[in-house]
């Protein structure tokens, strides 16, 4: 297991490359053109399209789920 100094070290690291990714996705939204951004949204497109069954809302399944992780 690491000493409490190794994992002080540690986070330090992981807190300056979670700045940097920060920093990066900052620089990379203020260089976005809104014709960009129209293209990526218009691209985000569900494989299947949302099909509203009045019928089913997933309860059942999710207390049978919750059920068996109990056992």
């Amino acid at each position: 297991m690491p000493s409490s100094e190794e994992q002080k070290k540690f986070a330090t690291q992981e807190a300056a490359r979670w700045a940097a990714v920060e920093r990066v996705k900052a620089q990379e939204l203020a260089a976005l053109t809104e014709e960009r951004a129209r293209e990526i949204i218009f691209s985000l497109v569900a494989i299947d399209p949302w099909r509203d069954n009045p019928n089913w809302s997933g309860l059942v399944e999710q207390q049978a789920l919750f059920h068996k992780s109990r056992k």
